[in-house]
């Protein structure tokens, strides 16, 4: 292998290697890393410093700062309109580490990108012929077939196809979704098999998308998030959810609002994506903006679409003690955003992961447990409740 090459795949080890997070055997990892080449994989990706914002990948021998960009620890967006990203390797690592893959089960993965994913769970359960993916996108399914024949994986099942509907008439041990899932669709939980796990992010709401991780046993879907994360988002028959959706629509009352001068208000307390989920399960909306005084990202908002009034935190995803919220509308509203955190803390600041998350009847949601939350959506009604172990 190349020194350069190889030095980059080295860099990229080094950084995987040293996140706690990332439960993973080190000799393992590293095998696969250079086993599977992620240069092989990547055709082209987007750049804002490009000069047409398109970086095309040097093939077969990538310049160095394009290996330097492919093995780094960050997503690259490979396709715009419609988008799609390669997802980045230390996220794609720790949802493969959620299906807790072994030789010779079969694996459905929803969103093919470029093809290395299927790839790596191809190593993870030993047959090429036991993974299957599907993309809505033709041309990728293409690409990804073509990459994963040059890497000597011509087995794996690909189609181009809604990856809401899974893959009839298949039945599988594990499913992976590799784009944001506003819901649900029923084929993902009739296509496990009893025991199977399914691995996803769910959309909520304009937090994120934290990944959640469910096991279907007795035919009940049932477990836990293990992290936050963000998606492109899924298309296709289930690409939107009834839960997303404000009357009056968002866009425009958040772009009038943004058009008056904020006001500067002190935050008595920390806030992050953990108690934005806590905020909308218990009725107060977020939402994101992709750009905010000039910064481009994602920006938590809070929406108070009845008052209305918004709620800028003015750094990315949290607001620390001491900051301000740029507040738009009414100040004195704020108080609803306050009180709401407050409570929050008050409760014992309750993470993302310290929910119990179960798939029920929509007959029974009118379940009034203590801290016990019902989220219905159009396909799936889910129940989120903390963990006894939080609670104790």
């Amino acid at each position: 292998m190349d020194a350069v090459l190889q030095s980059h795949i080295e860099r990229l080890f080094t950084i995987l290697a040293k996140r706690r997070d990332l439960q993973l055997n080190r000799d393992a990892l590293k095998a696969v890393l250079f086993n599977v080449p992620r240069h092989l994989f990547i055709e082209q990706y987007y750049d804002h410093e490009a000069p047409d914002g398109i970086v095309q990948v040097a093939s077969p021998e990538p310049t160095e700062k394009q290996l330097e960009t492919i093995y780094s620890d960050r997503g690259l967006m490979i396709r715009e309109e419609p988008h799609s990203a390669a997802s980045q390797p230390g996220l794609i690592f720790e949802m493969l580490a959620d299906l807790e893959l072994v030789h010779g089960l079969k694996v459905l993965e929803v969103g093919t990108g470029s093809g290395w994913n299927a790839r790596l769970i191809a190593s993870s359960v030993g047959d090429d012929s036991l993974v299957y993916s599907v993309d809505l996108q033709t041309d990728l399914v293409e690409k990804a077939r073509n990459h994963l024949r040059s890497a000597g994986f011509n087995r794996v099942n690909l189609k181009a196809g809604d990856g809401g509907l899974g893959w009839q008439g298949e039945t599988f041990d594990r499913i992976i979704v590799t784009v944001g899932a506003p819901d649900i669709p029923p084929a993902w939980g009739q296509s496990l098999t009893e025991g199977g796990v399914l691995v996803m992010p769910l959309k909520t709401g304009g937090v994120g998308d934290p990944i959640l991780r469910l096991h279907k046993r007795g035919n009940k879907l049932t477990g836990k998030f293990t992290r936050w994360a963000g998606f492109m988002n899924l298309q296709g028959n289930f690409r939107s959810a009834a839960e997303d959706v404000l009357e009056p629509p968002w866009d425009p009352v958040v772009a009038a609002l943004l058009q008056e001068e904020p006001t500067p208000v002190p935050f008595p307390t920390s806030f992050g994506t953990d108690c934005a989920f806590w905020l909308r399960l218990n009725g107060v909306p977020m939402r994101m903006l992709g750009e905010y005084k000039g910064q481009r990202g994602m920006h938590a908002v809070l929406l108070d679409k009845e008052l209305p009034a918004l709620y800028v935190p003015q750094s990315v995803y949290a607001t620390e003690v001491g900051k301000c919220v740029d507040v738009y509308g009414d100040p004195q509203h704020v108080e609803r955003f306050i009180d709401g955190i407050a409570a929050w803390v008050d409760l014992g600041e309750p993470k993302i992961t310290d929910y119990h998350v179960e798939l029920i009847n929509p007959a029974e949601s009118g379940n009034t447990e203590p801290q016990c939350y019902i989220d219905k959506r159009p396909h799936a009604t889910l129940k989120f409740a903390l963990t006894d172990d939080f609670n104790n």
